[in-house]
């Protein structure tokens, strides 16, 4: 069956997740949307553990795009009675500007459609039509309603409908509600730590050598319930902060208190962390690293460049006593970071240490950023050979 995805504002890093999670799965694009052939689909449990998928669920139709109008809507709005008072609302993706504009009004040709069967209807909508996972959710629309994604590609339409959206209230908790934060170290976010975890596809034990506030850690611990995870940094600072955030997490009763028990902790440099942790090996390590000096986008180029050899000196001394923690097909998913100046582009890339070290990258790096960041993340996926 087929079934869609609604990637977030990183698709590129969104699709490499999905495949991660799902399998090797070969999307049809439609804009920001992917449609794949999936049959053992848990949506509820995909949602949860996809953090770059705003909504998801069922391909429920497939026709030619000119032979799309209410009447076909209306249909399966009747074929899946949810109520006396019908809402929903249509998110038109892909194609040309022509093809959406010709879809244009197809939200009111199914209210004309429905009100003409004589059902009671509400169209809603948000900016430019579409609506957030926020307000999907807030009005129910996955089990009360209808939100319908019109998605496009060539002369085909596909209809969709959402089964599932993103817990917004629940992303925005962990990132904003955590009780320790250190703007001035950097936050890696939530939804980047999620995305990150699955990449690597731990399945006994994760490590994170520069853990920071502990996200990646909170984040593993989530989602693989019988996880071991170790978390380590040179400040101390940091380390009693990640212990805050976990123990956070239980008094919140998102983590459960046995949870702490998986959770190991070291004040330490990640250059020797195996001397901290003699004999363990760990299939999974995911960490971002030192991203350098915060930036004003002023800097010289003598400046970047040393910041640059700063944090690639780390590396290349880090990387090795990491493989020598890893069996063979042990993946590490790291952050390296871009510098990007009026200057140009000054770029941290071990690889040559990476590969000295016994690892091989899986495809390009993936790019996370926002357009006024002075700093890129840069997200390289490293299996030992």
């Amino acid at each position: 069956m087929k079934r869609f995805l609604v990637f977030g504002t990183h698709p590129e890093i969104s699709l490499a997740e999905v495949r991660a999670v799902i399998g090797d799965v070969k999307p049809i694009m439609s804009d920001s949307v992917a449609i794949i052939e999936a049959e053992n689909w848990d949506s509820a449990d995909l949602q949860d553990r996809l953090a770059g998928i705003v909504k998801l669920g069922d391909v429920i139709d497939e026709r030619a795009l000119d032979a799309i109008d209410g009447k076909i809507l209306a249909d399966h709005v009747e074929a899946r009675p949810r109520g006396d008072r019908i809402l929903f609302g249509i998110t038109i993706v892909g194609g040309s500007a022509k093809d959406r504009q010709e879809l244009k009004h197809l939200p009111i040709r199914l209210k004309r459609e429905l009100q003409e069967r004589g059902k009671s209807v509400r169209w809603v909508t948000g900016d430019n039509g579409n609506l957030t996972p926020a307000a999907i959710s807030k009005l129910d629309l996955t089990t009360k309603g209808y939100d319908f994604v019109i998605a496009i590609h060539g002369k085909t339409a596909y209809i969709c409908l959402t089964t599932q959206v993103q817990n917004i209230d629940a992303w925005s908790k962990r990132d904003y509600g955590r009780p320790f934060r250190d703007t001035k170290t950097g936050m890696l976010p939530p939804k980047l730590a999620r995305m990150m975890v699955n990449l690597a596809m731990p399945k006994n034990a994760l490590l994170d050598p520069f853990c920071g506030g502990g996200t990646v850690a909170m984040e593993a611990a989530l989602l693989h319930r019988d996880l071991t995870i170790v978390g380590s940094d040179i400040d101390a600072r940091q380390i009693a902060g990640s212990r805050e955030n976990t123990t956070w997490l239980v008094n919140e009763d998102i983590l459960k208190p046995n949870d702490l028990k998986r959770i190991d902790w070291k004040v330490c440099p990640a250059q020797t962390i195996n001397k901290h942790l003699t004999g363990k090996t760990f299939d999974a390590i995911v960490t971002e690293g030192f991203l350098g000096t915060p930036l004003s986008g002023r800097e010289t180029e003598s400046i970047l460049e040393k910041e640059r050899l700063i944090v690639e000196k780390l590396w290349n001394e880090t990387l090795p006593i990491l493989s020598a923690m890893q069996p063979v097909g042990g993946r590490l998913v790291a952050v390296w970071p871009d510098f990007i100046t009026p200057h140009g582009t000054f770029s941290v890339n071990p690889i040559q240490a990476a590969e000295k070290a016994g690892y091989s990258m899986v495809g390009k790096p993936l790019t996370y950023a926002r357009p006024d960041q002075h700093v890129h993340r840069k997200i390289v996926i490293l299996i030992k050979r």
